[in-house]
């Protein structure tokens, strides 16, 4: 694990880490990157069924069969399109997410395991040391070093953010692999498809949607989903997906300025506020998200507008 580059301060005006520092510790078995645009309307089907909350049980049976495929032309087709089986994705994925919880989160391995999908604790410690070529434990004890340490915000800084109870929005997304350098490009992609399937680009409400950290999920592999709020818009057999704001307990920060300079805002919240604060991320949570207070289609290279809304555990709760 390369613990050289700090934390995401340390490349504020960059959007990527090459290797990312709390990254995979063993060789990559893909044959291809996955597409910048997954618009491939039964593959983005098929990814969305295989990310939903890891504790549920979704078999690749299931997933061929909610297509129309059968499981032999399922995994063919998926193999073709993401450069990996459903399996080497639902399981890297997965790991990918624990691999945050263990860095950011004080919950037990054992949770986390289980959260990950995996029925006994030595099977995620198996599995989590093939992908990552240490232990869950001792990832932990590594992944934790390379978070910058917190310095004591003054109070006027603390109070940018706002934690508020929020209620469930509906959306619509397309899911995008890449770092994080090329998401204004992909916001202007999606706009251009959003105009081609017909859809009220003057009444979009844009969302993104953050799933993976570049401190650990290499750069390629990074997923971003752009949305817009549902408003009644038929996707039919376009590649938008539906999504659920789920409500819950947040916290909000507004960014203001280049999206390059992005990461700055994230470490403030991630790593100054959290600290400050006693809170804690919500471990199970669905990524976090960007509500855009204008087109960020229109703002490409200059100042956004946005605010970095992230889900809190419940203090009552918590583990």
């Amino acid at each position: 694990m390369n613990d050289g580059r700090g934390g995401f301060g340390a490349n504020e005006e960059r959007l990527s880490y090459d290797p990312p520092p709390a990254g995979y510790g063993a060789l990559s078995m893909r044959k291809a990157p996955p597409p910048r645009m997954l618009d491939h309307p039964r593959i983005a089907r098929a990814v969305r069924m295989i990310e939903r909350t890891p504790a549920t049980s979704t078999t690749l049976e299931d997933v061929a069969e909610h297509l129309g495929l059968s499981p032999f032309h399922f995994q063919r087709l998926f193999q073709e399109i993401m450069g990996e089986s459903p399996t080497a994705y639902m399981r890297r994925t997965r790991l990918d997410r624990a691999a945050m919880n263990l860095q950011m989160s004080t919950q037990s391995i054992t949770h986390i395991a289980l959260n990950a999908g995996y029925a006994s604790h030595e099977a995620f410690i198996r599995a989590f040391q093939r992908q990552f070529g240490l232990t869950p434990s001792d990832y932990r004890s590594a992944a934790q070093k390379i978070l910058p340490t917190p310095p004591r915000p003054r109070n006027e800084d603390l109070s940018r953010a706002k934690v508020a109870q929020r209620a469930e929005i509906k959306l619509l997304a397309m899911r995008f692999y890449g770092s994080y350098a090329l998401i204004e490009e992909n916001w202007r992609r999606f706009a251009e498809y959003l105009v081609q399937i017909g859809f009220p680009l003057s009444e979009a409400q844009p969302v993104g949607v953050i799933l993976d950290t570049p401190l650990i999920t290499p750069g390629d592999l990074v997923r971003y989903d752009c949305a817009v709020v549902d408003q009644g818009f038929s996707a039919g057999r376009t590649a938008l997906s539906p999504l659920e704001f789920r409500p819950g307990r947040y916290v909000s920060i507004r960014h203001q300025g280049p999206y390059a300079e992005i990461f700055r805002t994230y470490e403030f919240v991630s790593v100054d506020w959290l600290a400050a604060s006693g809170e804690m991320f919500l471990p199970d949570g669905n990524g976090g998200y960007e509500f855009y207070n204008s087109p960020p289609w229109t703002n490409i290279g200059q100042a956004q507008d946005l605010q970095i809304v992230l889900p809190l555990a419940d203090k009552a709760t918590r583990k």
